[in-house]
């Protein structure tokens, strides 16, 4: 980590400060927990440790705004990651960008519409001219306070164009798996009694599920969800469940505060499907998910996920479901609601950042016009299909 001091700048209505270092993070924890939010991403001991073992993170950039009594946070780091450019499914440039990037849930405190731009251009004020090629601030609901005063205030010819939109699915948890499978179309609680059915009447006594949530058992869950993952398209594209030490020192960290749920289910004890989440501040967030191929006709991910809502559902702690961004089709199935989240993305002021924000506007204006020819003809679901199994095959 690079070593310096708290830069502050005073205006005239708000007193900004920038923690640059981990011991200057650490002195912002009163604040910090006193304005935390229901985002795991953002909780201070798991930014902490991402910033201690991911690849590629130079410093914090955590933002502090006091202004006429109001504190806010925007909790970000400094970070070197490649930046794919795709055209489709395929990746037509993937260039090396320094990204100044808020956390999911790291807009912390009054963002509302009045202070919404005053948060913004603190951001803006608080990034020197080379420190970052990109500033990115994850996944903004359209149409909400922060997201249109940062839209709004970005340049045109600066304002990344490549990020879509992608749906966010939630459902609440009643106090049964029945319950929750009530408010179901038929043809969802069929199928998702057929998927239990089924497996139980074909493997009986050689089915299991092993639920993970203490230290103890850690290296058997990433063992096993790790010969999953090997068999998933996921896999081959290098997305997904990973054995790497930062998600191990974040499932440590989890387990720890009683927060991790790990299912993984056996059958003929080989490990087949397994589903990774934390319940924190009384949300489960469904992480990292995989199963076998070879057994789809089976559909252990389905079963896997029954169960899992069914021990949610008597979880005195867990009152909703978040299944994350994506609009898979399960998703729509099980969630209750949905709204759509976007990242906001703005280049530097200089020639090679900018320079990568028009490829990547041509290139959006080329996905966007392909999409419409697929949904046209109806074959967005086939064409999806069809790349995934190409890049199973290749894995």
């Amino acid at each position: 980590m690079m070593d310096v001091t708290v830069r502050k700048m005073h205006t005239k209505a708000s007193d900004i400060s920038v923690a640059r270092t981990i011991e200057e993070v650490e002195a912002l924890r009163p604040e910090w927990e006193a304005l935390q939010g229901p985002f795991l991403t953002s909780d201070i001991d798991f930014f902490l440790t991402y910033l201690r073992y991911a690849r590629g993170v130079v410093q914090p950039h955590v933002v502090h705004v006091e202004q006429d009594g109001l504190h806010a946070l925007l909790v970000g780091r400094v970070q070197d990651q490649r930046l794919p450019a795709k055209l489709g499914y395929a990746t037509v440039s993937n260039p090396r960008v320094r990204t100044l990037v808020i956390a999911y849930g790291g807009v912390m405190g009054g963002a509302d519409a009045a202070t919404a731009p005053d948060l913004v251009n603190a951001l803006w004020r608080s990034v020197s001219p080379r420190e970052a090629d990109l500033v990115r601030v994850r996944m903004l609901e359209p149409g909400s306070a922060f997201h249109t005063a940062a839209t709004e205030r970005a340049p045109r010819l600066r304002l990344d164009r490549l990020a879509e939109p992608l749906p966010h699915w939630r459902s609440a948890l009643p106090g049964t798996l029945d319950e929750f499978l009530a408010r179901r179309k038929k043809k969802v609680r069929w199928q998702a009694r057929r998927d239990v059915a089924n497996l139980q009447e074909v493997y009986g006594d050689e089915l299991a599920v092993r639920v993970f949530r203490t230290a103890d058992g850690l290296d058997r869950l990433f063992e096993d969800s790790a010969a999953v993952h090997r068999t998933t398209y996921q896999s081959a594209l290098g997305v997904g469940f990973s054995t790497s030490e930062l998600h191990r020192r974040l499932t440590e960290l989890t387990m720890e505060r009683g927060w991790f749920r790990g299912y993984v289910l056996y059958l003929r004890e080989r490990p087949v499907a397994f589903c990774h989440g934390n319940v924190y501040r009384n949300t489960f967030g469904l992480d990292a998910t995989g199963f076998d191929p070879a057994y789809a006709e089976s559909r252990p991910g389905g079963f896997l996920l029954m169960r899992l809502i069914e021990d949610l559902c008597a979880d005195e702690t867990a009152h909703r479901i978040d299944f994350g961004f994506g609009d898979a089709t399960y998703k729509r199935q099980l969630g209750d609601e949905s709204w759509l989240e976007q990242d906001v993305s703005v280049w530097a002021q200089r020639p090679r950042p900018i320079r990568l924000g028009l490829t990547r506007t041509a290139l959006a204006g080329a996905n966007t016009a392909a999409r419409a020819l697929l949904r046209r003809g109806g074959l967005v679901t086939s064409a999806r299909r069809k790349w995934r199994t190409r890049a199973a095959r290749r894995g």
